[in-house]
Order: C-alpha cells, then sequence, then structure tokens
C-alpha cells in the first residue's frame, strides 16, 4: 500500500501565477498522522522546506517501516530532499545495523506508540529558477519499493505566491515640465543696473540664456512662463533691500528677455528683500561659535527684520563679521523657473524618450512603454524604477515601482518605496507580498485583508492563499 502528499510552496519570488485554496495543516495515513506547520521558502540562492509531523494517534507495529520522501516539483524538474524514516521498534534495529545505508542523510524516528511525538522536519537545497511555481511533495513508501515516481498522491496544501497589483496613471491632459536654477549675479553696490561682463556675470548670465535658449530649440516644448525672483541680503535697513531685491530682479529679466526675444508677457518678476531662510541655513550648517543663540534669533519671525540682524550684529560681533564674509554674499542671489508645456508622444516615440529624456514623459505614457515589454523582465522594471525617478513623491509612481522592486525580490527597497505609496487597496497589497516574503506572515495577512476590504480582487486572492 502506497500513499502520497503534496504540499504546495509559496516560493519567495513575485511572478504571476495561479492561485489555489490552502490548509494550514493536514492529516494522512488514515488520518493517523498530522502534518502541521509547512514552510516552503526561498532565502538568496537556497530554498528552505520544514513541517511539523505530529504521529500521537499513529499505531506503528514493530516491524513496520514508513519512508517520506519531500520532493520539490515542477513540471518535468524535481528534486528529492532528505526522506523521513519511521520505523516500529524492532524495525529500528534493524534500520541501525543494516538498512540507514539505503537512506544516505535521512531523518529517522523511532514510534513510541501511545505517547505524544512530534518530529520537526527542516531541510534546504540549491534554489533553481524552475521552483518559483514548484510544489513540495511529499511521496510515502509502505512497500519498500523505492519507486518514488510511481507512488500515488493527495493534495493537503497548496499555496501559490502572492500576485502585485500594479495601477495604470491618470493620463494629464497637458504634460508641464519646469527648468530652474539659481544664478549669482554681481551689481555695484546700492545700484541696480545691470553690468554684463562685471565679475563672474558672463557666467551666470549664460546660466540663466542657455538654459531657456535649449527650450526654445526643442520642438517637443513650448514655453509658458518664465519666473525670475531677486533675493538680498540683512546688512542693509530693510526698505533699502527691498528696493534692491525687486529692481535688481527687473532689471535683469529685461535684459534676459532681450537676448532671448519673448514675449514680455511670459515673465514675472518677485522679491525676497532678504534671505533669511538662507542665512538660516548656512548657521545650521556651521560650526559657527554661539551657533544656536544666534539661530535663534534669525529664525525669530516676530522680531522685525532690522532688529534681528541688529541684535546679532551687537550681540555676536566677531561671528557677525564672518557671517557677512562668507555667506551674506551667497544670499544676494536670482532664482529663475521656467515652465513649458510638452507635446505628447506616440508608445514608439516614449520608448526611445525614456532613454535619453525621461523627464518630458507622463508617467501614463512610461507606463505604456512598460506594457510593450514582458511583464517581470528587466525592461519592465527599469520602466517604472525611472518613473519613480522623475516622480519621486508621487503615491502611484512610488507604488509601481515598489511593485518591480517585488518583481526582483528586493523586499526591503520596495517597503520603502511603499513608505510614499498612500494607502490604496494596491499599495497594501505590495506591503503585503514585502512582509510574506520576508517571513512576517502576521502582518501579511492584515495587509492582504486591508486591501481586500478596499476592493482588490489580487489582494481577496492572496489573503485567501495564504489562510
Amino acid at each position: 500500500m502506497k500513499y502520497y502528499i503534496i504540499l504546495s510552496a509559496a516560493l519567495a519570488i513575485s511572478a504571476v501565477n495561479a492561485s489555489a485554496q490552502t490548509k494550514r495543516s493536514t492529516k494522512i495515513l488514515d488520518r493517523q498522522v498530522a502534518v502541521e506547520n509547512i514552510k516552503a521558502t526561498r532565502a538568496d540562492d537556497q530554498f528552505f522546506v520544514g513541517m511539523d509531523l505530529r504521529l500521537d494517534s499513529l499505531r506503528m507495529p514493530a516491524n513496520r517501516r514508513i519512508v517520506l520522501t519531500p520532493v520539490i516539483e515542477s513540471g518535468e524538474n524535481s528534486v528529492a530532499l532528505q526522506p523521513i524514516v519511521i520505523n516500529g521498534k524492532r524495525q529500528k534495529v534493524i534500520y541501525d545495523r543494516r538498512d540507514a545505508k539505503q537512506y544516505p542523510g535521512a531523518y529517522d524516528v523511532t514510534r513510541k506508540n501511545g505517547k505524544e511525538q512530534t518530529f520537526a522536519y527542516q531541510t534546504q537545497t540549491e534554489f533553481a529558477d524552475w521552483m518559483r511555481s514548484a510544489d513540495v511533495v511529499i511521496k510515502e513508501d509502505l512497500c519498500g519499493c523505492g519507486k518514488i515516481d510511481d507512488q500515488e498522491q493527495e493534495t493537503v496544501k497548496k499555496m501559490r505566491q502572492p500576485k502585485v497589483a500594479f495601477i495604470q496613471p491618470v493620463a494629464v491632459e497637458q504634460k508641464t515640465y519646469e527648468m530652474s536654477g539659481r544664478a549669482f549675479i554681481d551689481f555695484p553696490v546700492d545700484r541696480t543696473e545691470l553690468h554684463p561682463n562685471y565679475r563672474n556675470n558672463p557666467r551666470e548670465l549664460a546660466k540663466i540664456v542657455d538654459t531657456i535658449n535649449v527650450i526654445k530649440k526643442d520642438a517637443n516644448m513650448t514655453i509658458t512662463k518664465i519666473e525670475i525672483h531677486g533675493y538680498a541680503s540683512p546688512e542693509a535697513p530693510y526698505a533699502h533691500n527691498e528696493y534692491l531685491a525687486t529692481n535688481r530682479a527687473a532689471t535683469l529679466k529685461n535684459y534676459v528677455r532681450q537676448l532671448v526675444h519673448l514675449d514680455d508677457r511670459l515673465f514675472t518678476v518677485n522679491a525676497t528683500p532678504e534671505d533669511w531662510e538662507g542665512l538660516c541655513k548656512y548657521v545650521k550648517e556651521s560650526n559657527l561659535d554661539n551657533r544656536s543663540a544666534i539661530l535663534k534669533i534669525a529664525e525669530d519671525n516676530s522680531i522685525e527684520p532690522d532688529r534681528r540682524e541688529w541684535l546679532i550684529k551687537s550681540q555676536y560681533p566677531e561671528e557677525y563679521r564672518t557671517m557677512l564674509a562668507s555667506w551674506y554674499p551667497a544670499l544676494r542671489h536670482s532664482d529663475y523657473v521656467i515652465t513649458c508645456n510638452v507635446r505628447p508622444f506616440s508608445v514608439e516615440e516614449a520608448k526611445e524618450l525614456i532613454k535619453t529624456k525621461p523627464q518630458l514623459l507622463s508617467q501614463n505614457e512610461m507606463y505604456m512603454v512598460a506594457q510593450t515589454y514582458e511583464p517581470g523582465s528587466k525592461e519592465f522594471n527599469e520602466v517604472f524604477a525611472i518613473a519613480a525617478l522623475m516622480y519621486p513623491n508621487d503615491e502611484t509612481a512610488n507604488l509601481n515601482a515598489a511593485c518591480a522592486d517585488i518583481n526582483e525580490d528586493r523586499f526591503a527597497e520596495a517597503l520603502r518605496k511603499l513608505d510614499k505609496a498612500g494607502d490604496s487597496a494596491e499599495a497594501y497589497n505590495a506591503r503585503g507580498i514585502c512582509y510574506w516574503h520576508i517571513g512576517n506572515d502576521e502582518k501579511a495577512i492584515e495587509c492582504f485583508r486591508i486591501a481586500s476590504e478596499k476592493g482588490c480582487e489580487i489582494a481577496k486572492q492572496n489573503y485567501d492563499d495564504l489562510q
């Protein structure tokens, strides 16, 4: 008489597979032996199998022997693991004297009838790619013939790996793109006229002009707005600094407009009379004496700006001289932002642009590029990684990139991205997969439950499979 038990494995992978109902335990040998706590997981290049065999109800004749051989199977591929040999008392003697060599590396157990007895089985083997959708099979030999392939079978646990759920981003009606920068234009002291060849002005002016001209020459983009924002440092009276920052920004705008030959209506000018935010940043990052006290004054917006500057100058004169010489010049800067509309692209155009100018693509365009590749392939996953780089704070971009990480078994990296993926059903489903793969079944099941309640059918299937 022969029996054969299949324990389906949950492997640490992310490709999409068929799913089936699972049980946490089962009984074999006319319900005399319980197989419990079945585990089958991958870690790096190893595949681990573990289970508990509870023999409490097994009546084992003294001359009887049962051989259980766990096997990993997928299609025509299979790997036999260390067998489990259960002996009656007399068979144990024969086994030790003569038969042990027939079962190299076997776990042997002597049944003690009438007593509670549980045997914990754990083993591992080298992982192969075909194991990504494998079953773990226990084959039972009661006749001693040893022909594993001829034995009958009964499925007792079947659990497929959880599946990810990508989200298609919403197509935007009009794509926009911004390029920004900072220029340090030198103006004569207390003056607002611009001298293009003064000090470093040729280099700094070129930053703005060249950026605008590059966009103008790109047929894929149309400039819709250019903002120039002028900043001054705090060392003079606030009213004077306000005058300088506003009029220097206007002078710079007029100079740039004449060089790039664009409509004046595209330009806007703003000014910050004193860049206290920039000053506080310098102080925080410095080793300045009395740094905390100076920072406390500089950050106190309840104190009017001129008094703040006077308090620092009068109470900490040495430090103030350092600030004036080292940091104040950099607080006098001109920031610029160029906004443009970007035309839509076909899938074929987007496939080329994602390699050279991914910043011009919308998330939906990138998603459509991904659909041209085999799901889970290197190219498929790379598209979503690029999308997350281009849209680092977008929930959908981070979710899809996390799903791509899961496809490549990068579960820790996926969880980091999922911190910025929001609370959608798909995000909870992805978190569940990560927790499941790293061995936290409790958190995995909870995430699948939440995702299922939020309406994700894939998560419901994953949840059912783990129950």
